[in-house]
């Protein structure tokens, strides 16, 4: 899928969700939770070396978003976002966690609860760049909603807000 096609497909994708500009991430998975009628939990963890820094599992009752606790607050709410790229899209994968890697990586969660697990590592290409580009605009939206403009409007005549502009919005623009 050509970057332009999956971008728009992205775009259309949160636009559908109709989510409002939150700035805090947090404040974004409670909105998710409540529209999808099933809560989202977020789990710091010191994830294990050569592991992905996020995961997102679903189970029969709610979603639990790992993210590594030993980084900086941007980068886990980058991860969180990642993650609920992976949930919003609705990529499912296969195998299911099965029981030895949950005791492993989930040892409070029941392995008959879990449905399917999404890690960075069970993704095609496609689909992480999906989840990549969904968090980008997540995250562009709250840049643009903290700094006072809609995600549509132009960046203004702030120098920083224009690279951002440029470099988040519209990169193909010159």
């Amino acid at each position: 899928m050509a970057d332009r096609t999956l971008r728009r497909r992205c775009e259309r994708i949160l636009t559908g969700l109709g989510l409002p500009d939150a700035i805090d991430v947090r404040d974004l998975c409670d909105v998710l939770a409540e529209r999808q009628g099933r809560p989202i939990h977020l789990i710091a963890e010191h994830l294990p070396a050569m592991s992905p820094c996020g995961l997102a599992v679903r189970t029969e009752r709610f979603d639990a978003i790992f993210y590594e606790a030993g980084t900086s607050r941007l980068h886990q709410d980058h991860i969180i976002r990642h993650e609920l790229g992976h949930l919003i899209c609705g990529h499912l994968t296969a195998p299911v966690l099965d029981a030895e890697a949950s005791r492993l990586l989930l040892p409070d969660l029941d392995p008959s609860l879990v449905r399917a697990v999404l890690g960075r590592t069970n993704y095609s290409e496609v689909e992480e760049k999906e989840a990549e580009l969904i968090a980008s605009l997540l995250l562009r939206r709250s840049v643009l909603a903290g700094a006072g403009h809609a995600p549509h409007d132009d960046a203004g005549t702030s120098p920083v807000l224009g690279r951002l502009h440029h470099t988040l919005i519209d990169p193909g623009r010159g």
